[in-house]
């Protein structure tokens, strides 16, 4: 026969199992309200809930009255559950929230941060790049004009002769290559 101090204490483990889980469901409906989980999400997040809860109750259970199962237990981790949503579920899911929006906001500020380094770090390189930017887009706009108007007076000098002296070159080989005969 076990002692009187012995199943307090093992209906107390059985009772804060109970509350356990009940901190386990509110934590896993905050996390499913926060990713916004869809139906396959929610099914491997319930997959993932039940695993844990159960390991966790085992635990506990292993704890307080080395696994065994009796009545007591089932009547300690409901009477646990029941007093976990009555009284702690409305400030436990406000702290989970507040945790979660707390993580949001340092991702964000992190995110801001590393942004506002790393414009910092760039900030010298597009300094030179619009310093050089200016005078070599004048130098490339002076370039293209001198090119253009360099082709323009090569063309009227001798492109056009090079032009019919390669038509009149071309027009031979065909006639060579073929064995056709010229013309007139």
């Amino acid at each position: 026969m076990e002692s009187l101090v012995s199943q307090i204490y093992a209906f107390a483990v059985t009772l804060i199992a109970g509350m356990a889980a009940g901190f386990c469901y509110d934590y896993y409906r905050v996390v499913r309200r926060v990713l916004r989980l869809k139906k396959a999400g929610t099914c491997v997040g319930d997959i993932i809930f039940w695993l844990f809860t159960t390991a966790l109750v085992f635990f506990l259970l292993l704890l307080g009255n080395w696994g065994i199962v009796r009545i007591y237990v089932f009547i300690g981790i409901g009477l646990g559950a029941l007093i976990y949503f009555r009284l702690f579920s409305n400030t436990m899911s406000r702290l989970i929230r507040f945790k979660f929006y707390l993580f949001q906001k340092i991702w964000e500020l992190t995110v801001k941060l590393a942004l506002f380094i790393w414009r910092v770090v760039l900030f010298p390189f597009h300094v030179v790049i619009l310093i050089l930017s200016y005078p070599l887009g004048f130098f490339s706009y002076v370039l293209k004009k001198a090119g253009r108007k360099t082709k323009f007076f090569f063309y009227r000098l001798v492109g056009w002769r090079v032009e019919r002296g390669a038509a009149k070159v071309k027009s031979a080989l065909l006639c060579l290559a073929f064995w056709k005969k010229k013309k007139e």
